[in-house]
């Protein structure tokens, strides 16, 4: 728990815009970071660009090193019950332009701003501010699990190489989807591949790719996550050999899940 002597409201707002940015996807953009701190310059006593930089890294390492869930809803009550409902509306919007920013509404970032929604009375408002978002709303209203997730990483992985997704491809990946959840059916992991397909089809965003690796990453112990890494190297190989593109993109994901691997030489 971060110390109640220096922290202000814009402490809180910034804990939780952090955990629309960065908690999320792991992954925190430039536009991101810009938006964040414009944002805050409204909420913060002589809003300098180093005042608001320290209000910044001191959230960040409350939201790092406390637990980011119990402190992400502390802020969240806490500026429920501080702030006017002119002063609720106003962060709230604040945090869908944040959530938005990068270009893309994650399912996390739509879950997060309901629950800073609910809190603060404005669920209403938070749906029209969805609806009439700019950004690509991803995932929005689907039963998205880490199913989803695997299928969603099985699909990059196959088609980076060669820009194709082979029958022979397709049918490895339902088979080593069906090893995760074996209690599918044929029909339901088609509809997991497809649900997945539609979301690669439009256009990932890196912050959707990092949000898929991150997800498994804190979801899955070590020994599952060089299960997926087996995965998705037999996927690469489904059609032949590994190609460069192939060996740059397993060894970029072994070291996103902190693990030490080998391939052809490389580690």
């Amino acid at each position: 728990m971060h110390s109640s002597e220096a922290w202000t409201t814009s402490h809180d707002l910034a804990l939780i815009y952090i955990a629309l940015a960065y908690g999320t996807d792991h992954d925190l953009s430039e536009d991101e970071m810009s938006t964040l701190t414009d944002a805050l310059r409204d909420w913060t006593v002589m809003p300098n660009d180093a005042r608001i930089q320290e209000i910044v890294m001191e959230a960040t390492t409350a939201f790092l090193e406390g637990d980011a869930r119990a402190e992400v809803r502390r802020s969240i009550d806490k500026l429920g019950n501080e702030l006017s409902f002119e002063e609720r509306r106003h962060a709230l919007r604040d945090a869908i332009r944040i959530a938005e920013a990068d270009g893309v509404l994650l399912e996390r970032e739509q879950g997060l701003i309901q629950i800073v929604a609910d809190a603060w009375s404005l669920k209403q408002m938070s749906e029209e501010l969805i609806q009439d978002t700019s950004a690509v709303v991803q995932r929005q209203g689907e039963n998205w699990g880490l199913i989803h997730e695997l299928a969603f990483l099985y699909i990059i992985v196959a088609h980076s190489a060669d820009d194709d997704l082979s029958t022979k491809e397709i049918e490895l990946i339902l088979d080593r989807l069906q090893d995760w959840q074996s209690t599918l059916d044929e029909d339901e992991l088609r509809e997991v591949f497809r649900r997945a397909l539609q979301v690669y089809a439009e256009g990932p965003g890196n912050s959707l790719v990092e949000g898929s690796v991150g997800a498994l990453k804190e979801a899955l112990p070590l020994v599952q996550r060089l299960t997926v890494l087996d995965d998705l190297r037999a996927v690469a190989q489904a059609e032949g050999p590994l190609t460069d593109t192939d060996r740059e993109l397993l060894l970029n994901l072994a070291r996103a899940w902190d693990i030490n691997v080998r391939l052809n030489g490389q580690s």
